[in-house]
């Protein structure tokens, strides 16, 4: 279905909205704010959606959530986000809009050309291209009754110039963003039995996250909410399968996945990198806005390097949005995602 409530209200900041129904809910693609993708449940927008910043943007930073695509590494001798020394979120990913590249009534595809200043001086010329189509739910989401929608996207940069890695690295990001995080549960599902905590959780960002974290059968559970800022990356070295939250207020569970790809996966933390960008292959992250009022769940892609050459970045990634009670979100986790939801849904 499509919510023409919020596809109208939404039009009002975007006159070039696509609209795409899944399930039970309705994809929005926004080629006006920058080729970000928000999602609906019937008339309920799940994503983040600041719409009076999005109506009136200031000339610093406007974080409209929905789900963004980012360069990383964010820190480091490669950053993007400290071109000039101090945290900066530059216009090709900020402010340059996007154009429609083609669409129909499960699919659209998103374009633009930026440009990207790195912290160590060189201007990279990128093409972005945003490929999002909707996909189904599992059978068993309507036979317990739970409300839903899902998609999948393709997001990829790729140069225009030929850079060598000695002078570029980057990754495709992308960071999707809902509303809260109080009493908000985090969680992953990993592969590798019996992975440390150092295998699972990159904890190199700012404050104390491990503190928040419980491990149990291949899953961890990331207490959300509270006073603090915290992220995480999740490690390809644990072999990770998924993440996702559960938020009880809203009754709502979001799964986001991604696959383990052929390439260089690197540190994304915004910090100084002192153990440099390959110390740790992030391909999850989980950030906890605190009083910013939302939390992030994203994935990120490898780089595939040639000859020395940075070649492009591309993340696929599918996100699974369910709402309905406590009990029926529980039997899914169990059936579908094979997740012993006790330790999620207290």
């Amino acid at each position: 279905m499509i919510s023409t409530v919020l596809t109208e209200k939404i039009k009002a900041i975007d006159p070039g909205l696509k609209a795409l129904g899944s399930a039970d809910g309705t994809i929005f693609l926004s080629p006006g704010m920058q080729g970000r993708i928000y999602c609906a449940v019937e008339d309920e927008l799940v994503s983040k959606l600041d719409f009076p910043l999005a109506a009136n943007p200031t000339p610093d930073f406007n974080n409209i959530g929905g789900n963004s695509l980012w360069p990383a590494p964010e820190g480091g001798a490669y950053a993007y986000n400290y071109p000039h020394g101090e945290w900066t979120v530059q216009d090709g990913i900020n402010k340059v809009k996007a154009e429609v590249e083609s669409s129909t009534e499960t699919s659209c595809v998103m374009k633009k050309h930026i440009s990207l200043l790195n912290a160590k001086g060189v201007n990279v010329e990128l093409d972005v291209r945003r490929e999002t189509r909707v996909i189904p739910l599992p059978a068993s989401a309507a036979e317990l009754g739970l409300k839903g929608t899902a998609y999948i996207s393709s997001d990829s940069f790729t140069p225009t110039e030929e850079y060598s890695t000695d002078d570029v690295l980057l990754n495709a990001w992308t960071l999707e963003q809902f509303p809260g995080p109080d009493e908000v549960i985090g969680f992953g599902k990993y592969g590798k039995k019996g992975a440390s905590a150092k295998e699972i959780i990159n904890d190199d960002f700012y404050g104390d996250p491990l503190s928040r974290i419980t491990f149990t059968d291949e899953l961890f559970l990331f207490a959300l909410g509270g006073e603090d800022r915290l992220q995480i990356g999740v490690k390809k070295d644990c072999l990770p399968e998924l993440i996702g939250s559960w938020d009880p207020k809203r009754n709502i569970l979001i799964i986001r996945k991604t696959a383990i790809e052929e390439g260089q996966y690197v540190n994304i933390a915004d910090n100084d990198q002192k153990n440099g960008p390959f110390s740790t292959e992030d391909i999850f992250s989980i950030f906890n806005g605190a009083s910013l009022g939302f939390y992030e769940l994203e994935t990120i892609a490898p780089m595939i390097v040639k000859d020395g050459k940075f070649v492009s970045s591309t993340v696929t990634s599918e996100t699974y949005i369910y709402k309905g009670s406590a009990s029926s979100v529980a039997a899914l986790l169990e059936k579908e995602y094979h997740i012993n939801a006790k330790e999620i849904i207290k």
